[in-house]
């Protein structure tokens, strides 16, 4: 699996790196830009480094930029990553999944459910299907069920799902 390039955010570049950056033209400065940027260096870091500042899309055109310029012999600094380096640890908590028991009752409900108006009566077989619905999704959601996963076991789009979570 290939690594992912792993930005160090709201950090800028050291002051000499700058300067030596301002300094370069033409071939040079487009490969240290992208030497910089596949080192871990946030774009805006590296616009942040002229004046006046370059935007961060500008930036990203020069590291897309081909250029056939041998890399300078000047080391590129390395930020520092506030995650470790044995991989990314995701801060959102593991989904349990969807029991086949709601799964199948939020198959079950949601046509009905969506065919709810709020001028039907709440008696209607409509109004009540879509509070069962509403009642099972946000239960689920509670237990780091994903939006994702409630919006395919229900047929309908994330942000249905997630106007119905009130998210």
């Amino acid at each position: 699996m290939e690594e992912k390039r792993r930005p160090a955010r709201k950090q800028g570049l050291p002051k000499a790196e700058a300067e030596l950056l301002i300094s370069l033209y033409d071939d040079q400065f487009y490969t240290r830009v992208s030497q910089l940027f596949d080192a871990g260096w946030p774009l805006q870091s590296i616009g942040n480094a002229f004046t006046p500042p370059r935007r961060r899309s500008t930036v990203k055109f020069w590291v897309t930029r081909k250029h056939e310029h041998s890399p300078l012999d000047t080391p590129v600094p390395t930020p520092k990553l506030k995650t470790v380096t044995r991989g990314y640890v995701s801060r959102r908590p593991v989904s349990p999944g969807i029991s086949p028991a709601d799964k199948a009752r939020i198959e079950q409900l949601s046509p009905l459910a969506r065919r709810y108006r709020s001028k039907m009566t709440l008696s209607s077989p409509q109004a009540v299907a879509n509070d069962e619905l509403t009642s099972i999704c946000t239960r689920l959601y509670e237990t780091n069920v994903t939006v994702k996963e409630l919006a395919d076991a229900a047929n309908v789009t994330y942000r249905a799902m997630a106007r119905r979570l009130g998210k």
